[in-house]
């Protein structure tokens, strides 16, 4: 098996990748920071417009973590478990009633299966971004998401060895993220791939919501 990364450019790539964030948010995040809080940052920071916008006007750089078989891949199952992803607590509208969720797992469902047929040869396992930071001659690596089925495989890593050559390629000094306080798995994770804690904020992203994260640097010179 190999990785690659290909970067997301053209716009049915860019909506490619929203439908792939809003499944695997809803499958990880409402367990952590609940239902509520993981459908408005969906919808503030990984849905369509949200990564239409950081591509123009901000800078950031978007890649397809793609995976390959040396031998025939199967296809991509499913980009979710579209039936269970609600059950793990409020939608942001607070109570929705049974029609409706029927009516929404419906459409993840036939996204799902449209997903899948254009992300099985290669195969499409996830998602990452970030942009260069001028003025601390960093990458911030904003986002590293991974299907769940694809998660332990040694794919993280393969995305901070790419931006590791990235960085160095273009002169930077280091690599730098956010982690959720809570989310000790990828502290963890981070921490063995050379990332060190440098600092914690908390920042208000609206309608009562603080993210609490810790700031994780990994130096390259």
């Amino acid at each position: 098996m190999s990785v690659t990364f290909r970067q997301v450019e053209r716009d049915e790539e860019v909506e490619a990748l929203a439908h792939m964030a809003y499944h695997i948010w809803n499958e990880y995040w409402p367990a952590i920071i609940g239902q509520a809080q993981t459908d408005y940052m969906v919808e503030k920071f990984q849905s369509l417009n949200a990564f239409r916008t950081d591509i123009a006007d901000n800078g950031y750089e978007y890649f397809f973590i793609m995976q390959h078989e040396d031998e025939t891949p199967h296809e991509l199952g499913a980009a979710t478990h579209g039936a269970d992803i609600h059950d793990q607590g409020d939608t942001v509208a607070g109570r929705v009633n049974d029609d409706i969720e029927s009516d929404r797992d419906g459409e993840l469902a036939r996204d799902t299966e449209d997903f899948a047929r254009t992300a099985a040869v290669p195969r499409i396992v996830g998602y990452t971004g970030g942009h260069v930071e001028a003025d601390t001659n960093r990458f911030f690596i904003s986002k590293i998401y991974l299907l769940k089925e694809h998660r332990g495989e040694g794919l993280c890593s393969a995305a901070i060895r790419f931006y590791e050559r990235l960085a160095r390629e273009r002169g930077l000094n280091a690599l730098y993220l956010t982690v959720n306080k809570h989310n000790e798995m990828a502290i963890r994770a981070y921490k063995a791939k050379g990332f060190e804690v440098i600092d914690a904020v908390e920042t208000d992203i609206g309608d009562g919501y603080i993210m609490d994260d810790y700031i994780m640097e990994k130096k390259l010179v």
